[in-house]
């Protein structure tokens, strides 16, 4: 076995990379992550009794804690709980396939040729701000909140808006009864015979193997042999796997293949990637060109993100939707209960007027609180240029707005596209789909730290643009990729990859190979030939 690829991995990742007690070089960042920004931690958490010590103290300190906490497994998922959530997510996928079709099936029932762009991705964002009551588990919406499917689909073409709001009430009933099924209530059984049950299916799903294959330059990973797997390049494996070393297991090299905590690992990089290919929309789950957040970082003190997930976070520390399955790999859970009174932050939240609206809300009042007790605290926020919503209308109201916003055209800028987890390495980025806005928001002691300048609003500009892709339009990116099963962009296919020829070993390394590395295969001369003509192909 070749070991786990990426950075980070084997010796190399436990000490002298930016994750053990400093020795060595900083790490110099890649284009998929920055390894050398550290973990953060918020003063407004510090205990009554370290309030007279000095800040900067308290936070080594609380980072040694993390370290050691990490290094004594404390974090880390035992094997079997994280192969009973395997099990669940590929469960609770099937499931989300299901409503997906029925999703489809009412459009076709209303006229429509196919379900909206993004509606389900709404409705479910939607439904995610009423909290448990809207989505009482993760990815099946109970509701329609605020009747936003029900517009979604007058929008797209349905005459009859009530025929539209009865057919998100009977969407958002059948997603419930999908839940109950995930969650192995279906009625009819007493709470007694339901309680066993629930006990046999949980000592099942701790004994699920989750294996990786080599798929070329993905990797699948399934469960128990069986479909659907997941897949992830090689490169972004690496970023998992040190993501995953970091914070679970505070910065020690992962075991090797057999050990319970590698068995752990797999099992929770395939949880987290069933979650976010059951979510889909690659244009929905966007972020920031690597250009972009390193000008953020040097001029702006930026270190964190306030909406990403482990595929697409450029720092170690960031929050997520999906705190259950991201927790491993650093998340520090969502957004709209995460209250830091200092720091420099990005913020790009989900395209979705509502979502948008109450981050912004929810960056004022953390601005309003910060202020009044004197903290430096600053959000860049990255938003598409709708101007004539609730959400610009906030920003642009601010008391904390810093200089003009920065408006970008689409052509003129790109973002990494949301699949790039799929995608060949220089097939990362995509041309934006509207104007974005950029706002800079900073309480005054923010401000003194991390001015906002003209070249500060300059370089992000030109950074930005270097994420646009060879793509020139949306329309041209995913022409480009329908019918290419080794990279797919649409929201549930899964690729038809070649059999497996070889079990990936995932364990110590002991070279400092590069995150792109491919692992070895087995074969004749002419099949491998012809391996490396595709291989040559897709880089």
């Amino acid at each position: 076995g070749r070991g786990f690829p990426g950075r980070g991995g084997g010796r190399d990742f436990g000490r002298g990379r930016g994750g053990g007690r400093g020795r060595g070089p900083r790490p110099e960042p890649t284009p998929l992550w920055d390894s050398s920004v550290k973990w953060h931690f918020d003063e407004g958490d510090k205990p009554a009794e370290t309030a007279g010590e000095d800040l900067k103290g308290v936070n080594k300190r609380r980072a040694r804690e993390y370290h050691v906490s990490g290094r004594e497994r404390a974090r880390a998922p035992s094997a079997e709980t994280a192969a009973a959530r395997a099990a669940v997510e590929l469960r609770r996928f099937k499931l989300v396939k299901r409503l997906r079709h029925q999703l489809a099936l009412k459009c076709g029932a209303l006229g429509l040729s196919a379900p909206p762009l993004l509606v389900f991705e709404r409705w479910l964002a939607r439904a995610m701000l009423e909290g448990e009551r809207g989505v009482p588990t993760p990815m099946l919406p109970a509701v329609d909140a605020g009747g936003g499917l029900g517009r979604d689909l007058k929008r797209a073409g349905v005459e009859d808006f009530a025929a539209a709001n009865a057919a998100a009430a009977e969407l958002a009933a059948a997603s419930a009864s999908l839940a109950s099924k995930l969650a192995g209530d279906d009625g009819g059984d007493s709470d007694e015979e339901a309680q066993n049950a629930a006990k046999l299916q949980l000592a099942e799903d701790q004994k699920a193997v989750v294996v990786a294959d080599d798929a070329g330059p993905l990797l699948a990973l399934k469960v128990n042999d069986a479909k659907p797997y997941m897949t992830v390049s090689k490169a972004h494996a690496g970023k998992l796997r040190a993501l995953y070393c970091r914070h679970s297991l505070g910065g020690a090299p992962l075991p090797p293949e057999g050990t319970p905590e590698h068995s752990a690992f797999l099992a929770s990089t395939f949880a987290m990637l069933a979650r976010y290919e059951a979510m889909g929309g690659a244009g929905y789950q966007a972020a920031l060109g690597e250009s972009a957040f390193d000008v953020l970082k040097k001029r702006l003190g930026v270190g964190c993100e306030a909406f990403a997930s482990p595929l697409n976070c450029r720092y170690g520390r960031f929050c997520s939707a999906f705190p259950d399955v991201d927790g491993a790999f650093g998340s520090l859970g969502s957004f709209f209960e995460f209250k830091p009174q200092r720091g420099s932050f990005e913020m790009n939240p989900p395209f979705v007027p509502e979502t948008l609206l109450k981050a912004a809300e929810h960056a004022e009042t953390l601005l309003d609180a910060a202020e009044e007790a004197g903290g430096r605290l600053s959000f860049v926020v990255v938003v598409p240029a709708w101007r004539d919503t609730q959400m610009w209308t906030a920003l642009e109201g601010s008391k904390h707005v810093r200089g003009d916003i920065l408006v970008v055209p689409a052509a003129e800028h790109g973002f990494c596209d949301g699949a790039q987890h799929c995608r060949p390495p220089a097939e990362r980025h995509r041309v934006s789909s509207y104007d974005t806005g950029v706002f800079f928001l900073q309480t005054t002691n923010g401000a003194r730290r991390w001015p906002v300048t003209e070249e500060v609003r300059a370089e992000l500009k030109a950074a930005m643009k270097d994420a646009v892709g060879s793509a020139k339009t949306v329309k041209e990116l995913e022409t480009r990729y329908r019918g290419k099963p080794e990279f797919r962009d649409r929201p549930g296919d899964r690729p038809v990859l070649a059999p497996p020829r070889e079990k990936l070993r995932i364990e110590r390394r002991d070279d400092t190979g590069d995150g792109d590395e491919r692992a070895g295969d087995d074969g004749g001369e002419g099949g491998e030939k012809k391996r490396r003509r595709r291989r040559r192909k897709h880089e």
